[in-house]
């Protein structure tokens, strides 16, 4: 009897230290309770709020304070967690525009038609700063918003990059006037472009209530001191082209089939943006006719910039868990807030 009772109890003790060795092999691994993602959407949406009732967006996006647009918003989170801001649907406050292979003489050219690099738009500041690059031997910086291009044949050339740059979120902006062959080749395909047969004619808005037309009619309006509603300006001295008229037209011949400035763009797309301008008289920037065009290539710019930018005071990268809120904002403008909280220490 005691004999079996004591193996009894060694196979007890035997079973035991299996199943506990067995442990060390198969640990269990909590499941995660969610709750780490379901705080932050609380913290971030519970500041989008407060930071919208008392103020703090519109009198801070209106005159591009970050600091302290950054510090308010610090103030309405808890310290272990940091937080970025972005602004998507109104003209970026800076705008960078590299000027590929672009002399003195065009540099100087491009300023006379901005006629002026820092203005308002809607009491907004909003600075437009040209530079050029020699793009065969260096990259394209950091922060740069439009590649603009004077001469055709480098859209060809730099092909790489500028599709690289297209697919960053950058923007392609030509200024040129194009032939059939163009149209039906690698530009056609980057500019969405299709012929229509060539002529010089005037021009009007597509439309100004929906689509690209639209936007760069708004910045158009602002820029010369009127309302959107006011807008029935004819452009007079755009060169002779034949691109095909289509939805992404901003600007139209007065016979419907040819367009003169194109977007190959579609509202509600992520990536960056191309825009062709057919070229136009430009002897005499103090012309009426010419003036004019210059102002909507100005706007259509402010357009090209990718209207979305960054209001933080440092470059900031999310953790891989974060959770982001955005609020659209009634203004003088409509825009959309946004801010993307994460926890500092993950």
């Amino acid at each position: 009897m005691t004999k079996g009772f004591a193996r009894i109890f060694e196979a007890i003790i035997a079973s035991i230290v299996i199943i506990a060795s067995l442990t060390f092999f198969f640990a269990l691994t909590p499941l995660e309770s969610g709750w780490g993602s379901t705080s932050l959407q609380i913290i971030s949406q519970d500041a989008l709020q407060a930071a919208y009732l008392n103020g703090t967006i519109e009198r801070y996006v209106q005159t591009d304070d970050k600091q302290s647009l950054n510090n308010d918003i610090g103030q309405l989170l808890p310290g272990t967690v940091d937080f970025s801001i972005n602004v998507r649907g109104i003209p970026n406050d800076i705008i960078r525009v590299a000027c590929v292979d672009c002399s003195s003489a065009a540099m100087n050219e491009f300023a006379l038609i901005l006629n002026g690099t820092e203005f308002k738009y809607n009491g907004r500041p909003i600075s437009i700063r040209p530079e050029t690059i020699d793009l065969a031997s260096n990259d394209i910086k950091d922060g740069t918003n439009v590649l603009f291009f004077f001469d055709k044949t480098k859209i060809q050339t730099y092909r790489v990059k500028e599709e690289a740059f297209i697919r960053g979120g950058g923007s392609v902006f030509l200024l040129s006037n194009l032939n059939q062959t163009d149209v039906t080749g690698y530009m056609g395909g980057i500019f969405n472009l299709t012929w229509a047969g060539a002529a010089s004619q005037n021009a009007v808005f597509y439309g100004t209530t929906e689509n690209v037309s639209h936007f760069v009619a708004k910045y158009y309006a602002n820029i010369t001191s009127r309302n959107l509603g006011d807008i029935a300006d004819t452009f007079t001295v755009f060169g002779s082209n034949g691109v095909a008229n289509d939805r992404k037209t901003v600007i139209v011949g007065v016979d419907g089939i040819r367009s003169y400035v194109r977007a190959n763009y579609e509202v509600n797309r992520t990536t960056g943006r191309a825009v062709w301008f057919s070229d136009y008289t430009r002897s005499d920037h103090s012309n009426a006719n010419t003036a004019a065009i210059d102002r909507l290539l100005k706007a259509t710019l402010m357009w090209a910039s990718g209207e979305s930018y960054s209001m933080d005071t440092a470059k900031k990268v999310a953790a891989p868990q974060h959770f982001t809120s955005e609020i659209e904002i009634f203004d003088k403008d409509s825009y959309i807030f946004e801010i993307t909280v994460w926890r500092i220490f993950f």
